[in-house]
């Protein structure tokens, strides 16, 4: 699409970033399938960080679990509100929070976050989002979530190549989505600019931009801050269908328990050997 002239990219608002990212992901269902089996794992309550309009969350509900999600977007939350309200009420919540300052009266046999939120967050956020985790979680429950793989550094995209292409359904617009890529490897940090290009019914083009910086952490770096919360890493995949991470994955999906939790299962094994 070509940019109509005197209408620059312009940054992203709440509403137009609900929009946009909410269609973008509509039809994808690849992680679903690893969601839905931690749930039935470790059963309800379940909480999702992060939840957007409802990808994750609103299935899980729809297979009888007692949900929770928290967006710190009100016009995501909106939209995940009206997906949920054919949904048993006492079933679903939504709560506009900041996940680096958790404050439910509830603790979660389940607590998710998927799609890189958490790698969003410097140290001193993801350790506050860490804490809060720890302090929902139930001692029988898991934390799992989804940040940048090993591999995600050698990720380059080209500005000039769309990535993808979808239809915005409140509006029927056409939107085409690409991206560019600052990586600042020594530092541990990639920045990827995301651009929308929506066509608008008079063939003029509406472009939006939207910076997102994303930490890029070893296995180890988030083991060691998940300790410092009490937690410890049970397993790590590097995709959804449960694959032991390798050097080369780009994203990493980290299950976690209370480590109290695990000395008890060590201390188990010793009494029997």
């Amino acid at each position: 699409m070509d940019e109509a002239a005197g209408d620059p990219v312009k940054p992203m608002d709440d509403e137009t970033f609900a929009r946009l990212y909410t269609a973008q992901y509509a039809s994808y269902e690849e992680d679903l399938p690893l969601w839905r089996a931690l749930a039935e794992e470790y059963g309800s309550p379940i909480l999702e960080i992060g939840c957007g309009a409802g990808r994750v969350l609103l299935p899980l509900a729809e297979a009888g679990h007692a949900v929770t999600g928290i967006d710190i977007n009100p016009a995501m939350l909106r939209r995940a509100q009206a997906a949920a309200a054919g949904l048993h009420a006492d079933r679903v919540l939504f709560v506009q929070a900041d996940l680096r300052a958790l404050d439910l009266e509830q603790r979660f046999r389940l607590i998710l976050s998927p799609c890189h939120t958490l790698a969003a967050l410097d140290d001193a956020g993801l350790a506050a989002a860490f804490a809060g985790v720890r302090a929902h979680l139930h001692p029988a429950g898991a934390f799992a979530f989804e940040v940048p793989g090993p591999g995600e550094e050698a990720v380059a995209y080209e500005p000039e190549e769309p990535l993808a292409a979808f239809i915005e359904g409140e509006s029927g617009n056409p939107v085409q989505l690409s991206a560019t890529q600052d990586s600042d490897v020594p530092a541990g940090r990639v920045t990827v600019t995301w651009r929308y290009d929506e066509l608008l019914p008079d063939g003029t083009v509406r472009s939006r931009a939207l910076p997102v910086q994303f930490h890029l952490r070893p296995p180890e770096a988030y083991a060691r801050l998940l300790e410092q919360a009490g937690l410890r890493p049970a397993a790590l995949y590097g995709d959804y269908q449960r694959r032991t991470l390798a050097s080369g994955d780009t994203r990493m999906i980290v299950v976690a328990v209370p480590e109290d939790r695990l000395r008890k299962s060590l201390r188990d094994f010793r009494s029997r050997v």
